[in-house]
C-alpha cells in the first residue's frame, strides 16, 4: 500500500478531479438576444424544455481528469514502506571509524566532557557485529584503538578498551586538520569493507566545529564511495572566545601581541594586563576595542626603569582561559661586539664591511656592534679580552695573528672571507700547515652545488625551501688544496668544480674557523646581494655567542633539529613549565614544540 508524506494535497486532488465532469455537463445558454423586424408583432410563448445530463465528449473528459490526478499525486509525494532487516540482524556488522578532535579549542570549559559523553552514548549503541576502530586528530591523526584489537578482544573485554580510549584522550594545543583526519579514516575503513568486511562503512566526527577548523582538502580529494559520514558536535558551556598569540613584526622584528575574537564572542572590547616574571601584574592596563571576528596586533609599551621587565601579557575576563596567556621573551640586552679586520670605510659599496654593517645594523632586535681592529691609516688593534667572534675581510697583519688565535682557544669563532691569495697567504699561521692557493679560473661564473645543511652554520637553510644556492653566482674565488683528512677540518659547501667554498676548522678549545674561499662583495659574488646572507651572518654570531639569549619565535608543533640550536657540548633544552626537555645525552636528533610558552635553551661554555 502506498501512503502519502502531504496527504492533504491528495484530498485536495480527489475534489478537484470532479471538476471537469461538471463543467462537461453544463448547458451553454444563449448570452446575447437578436431582435429580429419580421416577428415583432408576433407574442412571445416560452419553449418546452427536458433536462439533459448526458455527457457528450468523453475522451476530452478523461485527460483533464487523468492531468488533474497526476499533479495532485506530484505535490502529495506518495511513497510505500518497505521494511529492510538490520545488517547486524543478518550476521555482518558495520565498520565504524570514530575522529574525536583534540585540538587547541577542545581546551574550552565544558567541551571535554561533552565529547567523552557523547562518545559513550556512541559505544551504547554498537551492536555485536560492528568492528570499532577510534583515532584522536589535530594536525596530525593518531590511533587509539584499532579495528583489530576490536575484533581479537572479546565482547565481554570491549568495555576495557573504551574504557581506555577515554583515559588517553587529551586535548594538545595544536590546529585543527579536520579535512585530512576525514580523508585517512574514510580511505581506511573504505580498504577494510572492500577486503574484508561486507557490512556498512560509516565515519563518525565529535569535533566542535570550531571556526578554524581546515577544509580545503576536501574540495580537491575524492570522498570513498560506499563510505558514510555522520557528524556529532560538542558545545561548550559558554558561547564564544578570545585568545592571545605572538606574531613577530617583519620590518623591526619585535614580538607583538595579537588579540582574537572568535565570531560568536560577547562584548566588544577586551582588557589586557601585562605581568612579570613572579605573575604580578606591572604597569598600566590596554584596552582594546575587539568586535566579534576580528584580530588585533599591538606592540605593548615599555615599563618604567624602576619596573620588573614584562614576562607576559593576559587577557581579561574571557569565559575560555586556555589561551588567554602568552609569554614574552626575556631580553638581555647585552651588547655583542664583533670584531672586524679589513677596510675601514662603511660607506665603500666595493668593500666586504659595507654589506656587514647594513646587516647587523638592521637587527633592532639585537644589540650588535661592528667594531674595527685597524684604523683608517693602516694601524692595527689588538682584540679585547673575551672577544668571541672576528671577521677578516683584507690581509691580517701579522700583529694580530696571536691575539686571534689565542681568542679560538678559548672558544671564538673567526670567518675569514679570502679575496685574494695576499690575503690567503697572511692567514696560513692562522690554519693547518700544507695548504696551498691560487687563482681559480672561471669561464663565466661558479656556483654552489654542495652544501652540508647538518652542519651548524648552514642549519637555517635545512628547510627544502632555503637550501638551493644554485641561483648565486660567484665572478672569481681562489682555490684551496692540500686539506687535512681529519675530524677537525669539515668542508661545508663546494662548488660545481668541486673545490671548497666553506671550510670549518675546529681548534683547540672547541673555537672555529670559517674559512670562505670568496669574498661576498660584488667584484666577488652575489653573496652580499642575495637573501641568504644575513641569516648567514646571524647563525654566526649564535654560533659565537652561545649563551647569550636570543629569542626566536615559532608556532606550536614546529620540530627542531638539536644540530641547530646547541653549539657547545653541555646544554640543556627546558619545556615552559621548567622540566627537562632535551640535553646532550638525549639520543634524539629533534624536538616537538608540543605547548606554547617559553622554551629555554641553556649552554655552558668555557667562561661558565
Amino acid at each position: 500500500m502506498f501512503e502519502f508524506l502531504a496527504q492533504n494535497f491528495a484530498v485536495a486532488g480527489g475534489i478537484l478531479a470532479a471538476v471537469p465532469v461538471l463543467l462537461h455537463m453544463l448547458r451553454r445558454t444563449p448570452a446575447l438576444r437578436m431582435p429580429f423586424s419580421l416577428v415583432r408583432f408576433l407574442t412571445p410563448t416560452l419553449p418546452r424544455t427536458t433536462r439533459r445530463s448526458r455527457i457528450e465528449n468523453w475522451p476530452l473528459l478523461l485527460l483533464r481528469i487523468l492531468a488533474v490526478t497526476l499533479i495532485a499525486l506530484a505535490f502529495s509525494r506518495p511513497f510505500q514502506r518497505v521494511t529492510v532487516p538490520r545488517v547486524g540482524d543478518a550476521g555482518i556488522g558495520r565498520r565504524i571509524g570514530v575522529l574525536l578532535d583534540s585540538s587547541a579549542s577542545m581546551r574550552r570549559d565544558g567541551l571535554g566532557e561533552s565529547l567523552l559523553q557523547k562518545f559513550r552514548e556512541l559505544t551504547a549503541e554498537l551492536e555485536s557485529e560492528d568492528v570499532l576502530s577510534v583515532s584522536v586528530f589535530s594536525d596530525k591523526t593518531n590511533s587509539l584503538l584499532t579495528a583489530d584489537e576490536w575484533k581479537q578482544t572479546d565482547q565481554s573485554s570491549r568495555a576495557a578498551l573504551l574504557g581506555r580510549v577515554e583515559q588517553q584522550w587529551r586535548p594538545d594545543w595544536s590546529a585543527t586538520h579536520l579535512d585530512t583526519a576525514l580523508l585517512e579514516t574514510a580511505e581506511q575503513v573504505s580498504r577494510e569493507r572492500l577486503g574484508n568486511h561486507e557490512g556498512a562503512a560509516v565515519v563518525v566526527v565529535l569535533t566542535d566545529f570550531q571556526e578554524g577548523s581546515r577544509l580545503d582538502g576536501l574540495r580537491s580529494a575524492a570522498w570513498p564511495d560506499g563510505v558514510k559520514l555522520e557528524l556529532r558536535m560538542v558545545k561548550p558551556e559558554q558561547k564564544g572566545n578570545r585568545g592571545l598569540s605572538l606574531a613577530e613584526d617583519q620590518k623591526s622584528g619585535r614580538i607583538r601581541v595579537r588579540a582574537t575574537a572568535s565570531g560568536d564572542a560577547p562584548g566588544t572590547n577586551c582588557t589586557l594586563q601585562p605581568f612579570d616574571a613572579a605573575g604580578k601584574p606591572i604597569g598600566k592596563s590596554l584596552t582594546l576595542d575587539l568586535a566579534p571576528g576580528q584580530r588585533r596586533t599591538v606592540t605593548m609599551p615599555d615599563t618604567a626603569d624602576d619596573q620588573p621587565q614584562i614576562a607576559g601579557i593576559e587577557l581579561l575576563g574571557d569565559p575560555h582561559p586556555f589561551d588567554n596567556v602568552v609569554d614574552l621573551p626575556v631580553q638581555q640586552p647585552k651588547l655583542r661586539r664583533i670584531l672586524h679586520a679589513g677596510s675601514t670605510d662603511p660607506n665603500d659599496e666595493e668593500s666586504m664591511r659595507y654589506y656587514l654593517q647594513r646587516v647587523f645594523d638592521g637587527q633592532e632586535a639585537e644589540s650588535l656592534e661592528l667594531s674595527d681592529l685597524m684604523t683608517a691609516d693602516g694601524v692595527s688593534v689588538p682584540p679585547p679580552e673575551g672577544s668571541r667572534l672576528a671577521l677578516l675581510t683584507d690581509t691580517l697583519p701579522e700583529n694580530l695573528v696571536d691575539p686571534l688565535r689565542r681568542m679560538t682557544e678559548a672558544g671564538g669563532v673567526i670567518l675569514a672571507a679570502v679575496k685574494s691569495v695576499e690575503m690567503a697567504e697572511s692567514l696560513k699561521r692562522l690554519l693547518p700547515e700544507g695548504l696551498t692557493w691560487t687563482e681559480a679560473e672561471v669561464a663565466d661564473y661558479a656556483i654552489l652545488t654542495t652544501n652540508d645543511l647538518n652542519s651548524r652554520l648552514l642549519a637555517p637553510f635545512a628547510d627544502s625551501r632555503l637550501s638551493d644556492f644554485s641561483s648565486i653566482r660567484f665572478w672569481h674565488y681562489r682555490q684551496l688544496q692540500g686539506l687535512p683528512v681529519n675530524d677537525a677540518v669539515k668542508v661545508l659547501a663546494a662548488f660545481d668544480s668541486g673545490s671548497p667554498a666553506i671550510v670549518e676548522f675546529r681548534t683547540p678549545g672547541d673555537g672555529r674557523i670559517f674559512l670562505m674561499t670568496a669574498g661576498w662583495q660584488p667584484q666577488d659574488s652575489q653573496l652580499a646581494l642575495s637573501s641568504r646572507f644575513p641569516p648567514l651572518l646571524l647563525q654566526l654570531v649564535r654560533i659565537a655567542f652561545p649563551g647569550q639569549s636570543t629569542a626566536r619565535l615559532h608556532d606550536v608543533g614546529t620540530s627542531l633539529a638539536l644540530s641547530s640550536l646547541a653549539s657547545s657540548q653541555q646544554w640543556q633544552l627546558q619545556r615552559p613549565d621548567g622540566t627537562a626537555a632535551a640535553d646532550q645525552s638525549s639520543s634524539i636528533t629533534a624536538v616537538v614544540l608540543d605547548e606554547p610558552g617559553r622554551w629555554t635553551l641553556s649552554e655552558e661554555t668555557q667562561e661558565g
